[in-house]
């Protein structure tokens, strides 16, 4: 059974959480818009340099039904919770192309478990995959490649993300700075049902710079839901890094389901500050700019 939250009913909680994720997302893309910062993050002064810084129903009748409907991005499932999509055609192999495009995606389905005798419990459904990897523009400043993978479970899962992001240099050279960002989280679901699911993230999180690596604890929270019966979802995502540096990552925008593939897009703002851990100058940096993502869920 999933577990309960006794201060919110179904609507509530998502209601709850979907505020309090996008808000906090929008909020950090106004405050912390692109701007000069006052030095690059992780990377020591120059005197000469200025500053700046995822069941279908067995009924026949209701094929067509399933194939219009559309759910939220992949999550674990409780015992209650619809079946995990497994359409197969008739022949014995499916092709590369209606994999990606024909097939169903490894989400959330609105038909509820019927073949199961009153009082015995459901198997529990395998765990969710998700694979993805986005790119984002920051201007003139430079940009982004990120990879990501996510496994939800019943109520608990994991995620790991890598980004590598290349800036111009900072002291008017040619050169480009590299930074590299790294976090492993194990998430935990408040609120999940047929139309999407509330997460809370922990782990850790890593900061590669030109002349420094910073490792530091990681929280984050995120969500993603569908927009009624259309084939797409909003979703949400904000981290924070409390220290030893000081890192938040928000991001928000809407992904469209096409069978097992699913391309996204939205805008992301990144801000990182070294805090003065280098050499006793606070080194900074915000980003912020759209993305676009391509990815798979089974």
């Amino acid at each position: 059974m999933p577990w309960p939250i006794p201060w919110a009913g179904e609507e509530e909680g998502f209601a709850v959480g979907f505020w309090k994720t996008l808000c906090a997302a929008i909020a950090v893309s106004v405050l912390l818009g692109a701007g000069p910062a006052e030095a690059r993050f992780g990377k020591r002064s120059k005197p000469s340099s200025s500053s700046k810084s995822s069941d279908s129903k067995k009924d026949k009748d209701s094929r067509d039904d399933d194939d219009r409907s559309h759910r939220a991005s992949p999550a674990g499932r409780s015992s209650d919770a619809p079946l995990r999509a497994n359409v197969r055609p008739g022949r014995a192999r499916l092709s590369f192309f209606e994999f990606l495009f024909l097939s169903r995606p490894s989400t959330y389905h609105g038909a509820r478990v019927t073949n199961v005798r009153p009082g015995v419990r459901a198997a529990a459904m395998p765990p969710m995959v998700r694979l993805n990897v986005q790119g984002d523009m920051f201007g003139e400043t430079g940009g982004a490649l990120g990879l990501f993978m996510a496994v939800d479970g019943q109520r608990l899962g994991m995620d790991a993300r890598v980004t590598g992001i290349a800036l111009s240099a900072d002291d008017g050279s040619d050169d480009l700075d590299r930074l590299t960002l790294l976090d492993a989280h194990l998430t935990a679901s408040l609120w999940s049902s047929e139309r999407g699911r509330f997460r809370i993230e922990g782990g850790i999180a890593s900061a590669h710079a030109p002349d420094v690596i910073f490792v530091g604890p990681s929280l984050a929270a995120s969500l993603e839901a569908c927009l009624g019966p259309s084939p797409l979802d909003v979703e949400a995502r904000i981290q924070v890094v409390p220290f030893p540096h000081r890192q938040v990552d928000a991001q928000a925008g809407l992904a469209l389901h096409l069978g097992a593939l699913n391309l996204r897009g939205g805008w992301r703002t990144l801000y990182l500050n070294d805090a003065g851990h280098l050499d006793g100058v606070v080194h900074e940096d915000a980003f912020s700019g759209p993305y676009l993502g391509l990815g798979l869920s089974f």
